[in-house]
């Protein structure tokens, strides 16, 4: 995939950050302000960068001359966001300039500057009351439905594209991990066919799917999110301080605290927040918190990591210590060897292949195996997307589908370090192990992998 940004963030080393530091049991941390969800500037802002250095690259790398995008009025879509608009026919033309040709036909935009053509605003459809039409404004609703796409065929024709992409699916569908329409397939049956026969059998035989292009387009991402994404991450930080901060052990449980909190036993249970009867934490348990922040643009995702002091302690024991330093290992073997340009799954293929030459042994699964050599350290990996539509982009993982592990890793990428240390403790019995799971957010740049907020500092200790 060819390069669009270039990208500097200038971040804390990690080798600094990895000591580490003291909680009092009661101390609390005021959490951040999060960013307005409402910042019509910032979205519009967001939306025509990626109008601009994400649309002309991925039309391009899928042969895309032209892409029709059918929203449906008051039906949910996906890409509301991303077109400013819940309703219209969005064409976007490839006519060989820096820059896509964006106009709309029977519909809106939030900001009209961010598109050329805006052709035939909305016309209101009728007026519902109990099921009774009290208001139409000429002809009926199919009527509507095929005006939408009055002027189509001659605007199409003008631009005579070789292959038009348009919204349903042909591989595959994709949730949209809510009740929304599917990411790739949300073009009606009905819509379809009027689409078709508007732009006549000429150009009816040049449509293929948009999926692959809708895909790309929703991973790309633009230095203005990155800087969201930064925001939003400091802004977690302070949210685990001051989870972490309320702890009080033999006090607390694990459903007083906000967030994702789980803790495994050395036997591989797992107790979590939601439990009927949550866990009470006691001195000598190790846990995790896992906590975000974010808006409808972007979000973070960042986890923490606690060991509760025994008495007399005033430092976390040789076993604990040994755990982070596997940690640290492990989060410098992946910021080594992902770049932009490799497919997910071949990250995959070579982080495997580092993590067993540095003496560990890989684990497809979370889960401690007791076959394995009980002298290796294991570790499971989960590097997947974060931010908007992060569920949408290359997966570094064993977990979710094929067509995950082959997408391209593009630059500004924006990811989390997802991965989980499960070191055995023979001296504790066979099997008997310690679990500790890292969020650490980062982004691909073209110099690299960075953070643009400071991941997780250290193992805290609390008393």
């Amino acid at each position: 995939m060819r390069s669009i940004h270039r990208l500097k963030l200038v971040v804390s080393s990690f080798l600094v950050l990895a000591s580490p530091f003291h909680i009092q049991a009661q101390e609390t941390v005021n959490p951040g302000t999060v960013l307005p969800d409402d910042s019509v500037a910032l979205e519009n802002q967001v939306r025509k960068s990626k109008f601009n250095a994400i649309l002309p690259q991925v039309m391009r790398d899928n042969e895309i001359d032209m892409w029709i995008h059918v929203m449906r009025p008051w039906t949910p879509d996906p890409l509301n966001f991303e077109f400013g608009s819940d309703m219209g026919i969005f064409i976007f033309t490839d006519r060989g300039e820096d820059r896509i040709e964006r106009a709309i036909f029977a519909g809106h935009a939030g900001d009209s500057n961010a598109y050329d053509i805006i052709s035939r605003p909305f016309v209101e459809l009728p007026t519902f009351v109990d099921g009774i039409i009290t208001e139409q404004p000429g002809g009926d609703e199919t009527d509507y439905l095929q005006f939408r796409f009055d002027g189509v065929r001659e605007f199409v024709a003008e631009r005579d594209p070789d292959r038009i992409g348009v919204n349903y699916a042909e591989a595959f569908g994709l949730s949209a991990a809510s009740e929304r329409a599917p990411l790739t397939d949300g073009l009606s049956h009905t819509d379809y066919t009027l689409l078709l026969n508007a732009l006549g059998d000429k150009y009816a035989k040049r449509v293929v799917s948009a999926e692959h292009l809708i895909l790309d387009y929703l991973a790309g991402r633009v230095p203005e999110e990155i800087e969201l994404y930064r925001q939003f991450g400091l802004i977690t930080a302070d949210n685990l301080d001051r989870e972490f901060g309320k702890v009080v052990p033999g006090i607390t449980s694990l459903g007083d605290l906000e967030g994702n909190v789980f803790r495994r036993n050395p036997d591989g249970v797992e107790f979590h927040a939601e439990d009927r009867e949550p866990y009470i934490l006691q001195p000598g348990d190790v846990f995790t918190i896992l906590h975000g922040a974010g808006n409808r643009i972007f979000s973070s995702d960042l986890g923490g990591n606690a060991y509760l002091l025994r008495e007399g302690e005033t430092e976390a024991p040789t076993e604990i210590q040994n755990v982070w330093r596997a940690a640290l290992e492990i989060r410098q073997i992946l910021l080594d060897n992902i770049v932009a340009g490799r497919t997910a799954g071949q990250s995959l293929e070579l982080l495997i292949q580092k993590i067993e030459a540095a003496g560990y042994h890989y684990n497809p699964v979370d889960q401690y195996d007791t076959n394995a050599d009980p002298g290796l350290t294991q570790v499971h990996l989960d590097v997947h997307a974060v931010g908007r539509s992060g569920l949408v982009a290359p997966r570094i993982s064993p977990l979710g589908s094929d067509w995950e592990r082959g997408m391209t890793i593009p630059v500004l990428h924006t990811f989390t370090f997802e991965y989980m240390i499960h070191m055995p403790v023979p001296a504790w019995g066979p099997g008997k192990h310690i679990y500790i799971a890292f969020h650490d957010g980062a982004v691909v740049t073209e110099d690299g992998v960075m953070f643009p907020y400071p991941p997780d500092p250290g193992i805290r200790l609390i008393r």
